[in-house]
């Protein structure tokens, strides 16, 4: 536009001066009209030229304002696009929270108990984590994973050239007596409003205490006997197998509610446990021994080994909220396909209710395993002998030796808890820092008396060739009694102090008829003083 300003002006020197060369031969008033018309020319041209530069500048800044308007309209799609994803990350987030939730529990204990082998410990009972997931509105996810006892595991592994040869190299390490178990992971489908479908992993439905063993939901720091110290059930809580099923709840009457389980699951099975033991004695021969034994295990997620199903489902009726008696079954074979098929079954009743502010719930389980001397016998067959050893004129430097055995097996054995709480607060507790910024802290002393009968436990059973020899069952119970009292900030958090009392047969061992207490041979009973600390989430 500047370059167009001066060539107008250098257009406008050249005609004066072509004119000024004509001057000369005009009269003073051609030169004026001359005059007159050029400039009236170079106007003209200055006004067209003028008006040339303001379209141009006019369509500049329409440019100008469309650019404006497209970078801002890119602005604004882009902070859109922005938003929108955030949206829906945020949604989708929200969503999954919705229908996710993971939670758990665990507990600590604190033991100091008068049996001579059991010294004063802290145990870390078991941290369990669970993830519950609605799919859909009618389909849902649940899971339940143990961690008991445990702290670490290690594996080593390798592989290398050594020398002319090759060295390979494997070691196992972990915390004592720990364990890794995956207590359920079913899948549910729900029908109708009163009718679920339900596989997988699920708790049998064998009594109540089976079904709600989460230690955060008891006031006394140690599991029942029937259900896990002295286990009447087929297999200690938290007891689950794989199969399929169905569960639902439907209204009876004005305020009454009727619940039932029912599954076919692969069920207990006798399975083994080897264990290796390694031992220095006097002189230069030491021993190396394994200890193979079968007892009632869970049944396998895996290929059934039994060739054969259980059938097991419980029956709950409440009349009001608070109150609830039930039913519970199981039967099923549990010998495996190699040992003559044997069958065992089991009965359960269990209750809750309220006498005035007292608490009262209970649980009786008896089980029968069918023909444990046929059992022996075709284990017998199978085993050959009992045990076996390498001699010292083959071995002089290490004795071996090889055991053969069936544990924890009473052809009958039945049992009962029953448990008494009174649950309350003191009013002046509550600025404490017992009950400060706490909804609803209670103090809940419990009293729970328990006991269990074995009166046909196989005490020893001795085999040759092939040949049972020698079969022997003894009588035995074990009673308990536990007065505690629990702490609770929250429903779901708990600190319990407990004293217990256990005793058996006079003369026989603890050890011989629980799972928990490694008394000696002629300890018959024990005191324990328990302080525990539970949580969930």
């Amino acid at each position: 536009m500047i370059r167009k300003v001066l060539m107008g002006v250098v257009s406008l020197l050249l005609l004066a001066s072509g004119a000024a060369a004509q001057s000369v031969r005009m009269t003073p008033e051609e030169k004026m009209k001359e005059i007159q018309q050029q400039m009236l020319e170079l106007q003209s041209k200055m006004q067209e030229q003028m008006s040339a530069m303001q379209k141009e500048m006019d369509a500049l800044k329409e440019r100008q304002k469309k650019d404006t308007e497209e970078v801002k309209k890119r602005q604004d799609e882009s902070v859109q696009q922005v938003q929108t994803t955030q949206d829906e990350f945020k949604e989708r987030t929200l969503s999954l929270l919705d229908r996710v939730k993971i939670g758990g529990y665990g507990s600590l204990l604190f033991e100091d108990n008068s049996l001579n082998q059991l010294h004063d410990t802290f145990t870390f009972q078991r941290f369990v984590l669970t993830t519950d997931a609605k799919i859909a509105p009618r389909l849902h996810f649940y899971t339940e994973l143990e961690f008991e006892h445990f702290r670490k595991l290690e594996l080593e592994h390798d592989v290398g050239p050594a020398g002319a040869g090759l060295l390979a190299s494997q070691a196992v390490g972990g915390t004592d007596d720990s364990e890794i178990s995956l207590e359920q992971a079913w899948f549910q489908y729900d029908l109708t409003d009163w009718a679920s479908f339900r596989g997988g992993a699920v708790l049998v439905p064998l009594g109540r205490f089976n079904l709600r063993h989460d230690d955060n939901l008891w006031n006394l720091p140690r599991r029942s006997l029937v259900d896990r110290g002295v286990p009447v059930l087929p297999s200690t809580a938290a007891w689950d197998e794989l199969g399929v099923g169905f569960v639902g709840k439907t209204p009876v009457g004005r305020e009454g509610s009727l619940d039932y389980q029912f599954y076919v699951v692969n069920g207990v099975s006798l399975d083994s446990e080897i264990e290796h033991i390694i031992q220095s004695k006097e002189g230069t021969r030491g021993r190396l021994e394994a200890e193979v034994e079968m007892s009632p295990s869970t049944g396998t997620f895996n290929q059934d080994s039994k060739g054969a199903k259980s059938l097991t489902g419980r029956l709950a009726w409440s009349p009001v909220i608070g109150h609830e008696l039930a039913g519970s079954f199981y039967w099923g074979r549990y010998t495996p396909q190699f040992l003559k098929g044997e069958n065992l079954w089991s009965l359960g009743l269990d209750g809750l209710t309220h006498l005035g502010p007292i608490d009262l719930e209970g649980e009786y389980i008896f089980t029968r395993f069918n023909g444990i001397r046929n059992v022996a016998q075709s284990f017998a067959k199978v085993v050959k002998d009992k045990e076996s050893a390498v001699e010292e004129d083959i071995s002089p430097d290490l004795e071996t030796e090889i055991d053969f055995e069936l544990a924890n097996l009473s052809q009958t054995k039945h049992g009962y808890w029953l448990e008494a709480r009174y649950p309350f607060w003191p009013e002046a507790l509550t600025n404490s820092f017992l009950g400060w910024q706490f909804t609803n802290p209670q103090l809940i002393p419990v009293l729970r008396w328990e006991q269990v009968w074995l009166p046909s436990l196989l005490q020893e059973a001795q085999f040759e060739d092939g040949v049972l020899t020698e079969f022997k069952t003894q009588s035995r119970f074990v009673n308990r009694i536990t007065a505690g009292l629990a702490y609770r900030p929250t429903p779901l958090v708990g600190f319990t102090l407990a004293y217990e009392y256990t005793w058996t047969n006079s003369g026989k061992s603890l050890t011989d008829v629980t799972n928990f207490l490694p008394a000696k041979p002629r300890e018959d009973h024990a005191h324990a003083i328990l302080a525990g600390m539970t949580f969930g989430f």
